[in-house]
């Protein structure tokens, strides 16, 4: 799931930059109140989920297209020095990663930043024949190098709406081609950002960020969803408390991560985390005898998995002797209903917790099918 959401969020914006080029705009004129509107909204969707770098890429796009007469200064993005200047803010914000306090050192430097934007804007920085033209009037392919180099440190966001602070560096490239009117492009940019900040807010709604897997929230629209007599797998990791107690929360946690991996992997199956060590599994259709094979798969496999956690701490003493370790071996517990006419999705939960429970009280480990 993760992996189409990023292909949508990187794919779609640029397929609607490409296509600001070609589309007959300069005859149309955006009002200006439109896409400030917007730049505004989206500050505040990146304020509210704390995308503070999305914030501060945003900020001087918002200065940029308050109407003359707000600011007791008037701003100009065609000064010299402002585009460089720009791309350079942008290109310091882009590097940054993870949520800091919003008075940290480097938030106050992204504010100083800002405000050296700001100062060149309002004409307060003049202009000097003998500086490198380089300054005054960047050549276009400078524009593409400075985007570029984020794009090495990519594998370092993670968020999904991390992209929504690269939107305003890579429209600095189309900016400097004159690729299509600025309002325009100001306007694709506002877009491109709350396209990524919305679905970052969906995958912090309905994906599990420590499995990775598809939430409880997800889960219960899917069954809402899905026609008549679907089958539903209710499944508990054994024992998980042990883990916990034995070797630490970090080393529950890969338990976690591993069984939704081995999950995910069911065949005609849609994986879920309930909740805790519950999890579940959603079966459209089919013969119950052919589900209950599926989940038999699925249990063998957790069974007879090897499991060698990665954050289980080593002793100095212990070191080279990796292959000496002794894994860990999980067992899961499954209980499974199926819907039957007229019976609302939590009735279908319930049956499958109570299935879930006779296959724990049996001896766990083990496969039972409600009544």
């Amino acid at each position: 799931m993760k992996l189409r959401l990023y292909a949508m969020n990187t794919g779609l914006p640029l397929l609607a930059l490409l296509a600001l080029g070609y589309l007959p705009l300069k005859s149309l004129v955006l009002p200006d109140y439109l896409v400030l509107g917007l730049i505004l909204f989206t500050l505040g969707r990146a304020f509210l989920l704390l995308h503070q770098q999305a914030f501060f890429a945003m900020l001087p796009f918002f200065f940029f297209s308050l109407p003359k007469g707000i600011l007791p200064f008037t701003l100009d993005v065609y000064h010299p020095y402002v585009p460089l200047l720009v791309s350079s803010y942008l290109l310091v914000v882009n590097l940054q990663t993870g949520q800091k306090p919003w008075w940290s050192w480097l938030h106050c430097l992204n504010w100083l930043l800002l405000g050296c934007v700001l100062y060149a804007a309002s004409h307060l920085l003049p202009v000097y024949d003998d500086w490198h033209p380089w300054v005054q009037h960047p050549p276009e392919w400078l524009f593409i190098a400075i985007a570029i180099v984020p794009l090495f440190f990519a594998w370092w966001w993670r968020r999904l709406g991390r992209f929504a602070a690269y939107w305003p560096m890579l429209m600095m490239i189309p900016v400097a081609y004159d690729w299509a009117p600025q309002s325009y492009i100001f306007l694709w940019m506002s877009l491109a950002c709350l396209f990524s900040l919305t679905l970052d807010s969906y995958f912090m709604a309905f994906v599990d960020e420590l499995t990775g897997i598809a939430g409880r929230r997800a889960l219960e629209f899917k069954l809402k969803t899905l026609p008549k007599h679907y089958y539903l797998a209710m499944l508990d990791v054994d024992h998980f408390k042990k883990f916990n107690d034995t070797h630490g929360h970090q080393v529950g946690d890969d338990v976690l991560r591993t069984v939704a991996k081995l999950i995910s992997q069911t065949r005609q199956a849609k994986a879920y985390r309930y909740g805790g060590e519950e999890f579940a599994l959603v079966f459209k259709n089919g013969a119950v005898s052919e589900i209950v094979a599926c989940l038999e798969e699925t249990r063998k496999a957790i069974a007879e998995y090897p499991l060698y956690p990665k954050s289980r701490k080593r002793d100095k003493n212990s070191r080279g002797k990796g292959s000496q370790r002794k894994p860990l071996h999980i067992t899961v517990s499954f209980g499974l209903a199926q819907q039957h006419k007229g019976e609302s999705h939590p009735q279908v939960i319930e049956r499958a917790d109570k299935a879930l429970y006779q296959a724990k009280k049996k001896g766990r480990n083990r496969i039972e099918k409600a009544k």
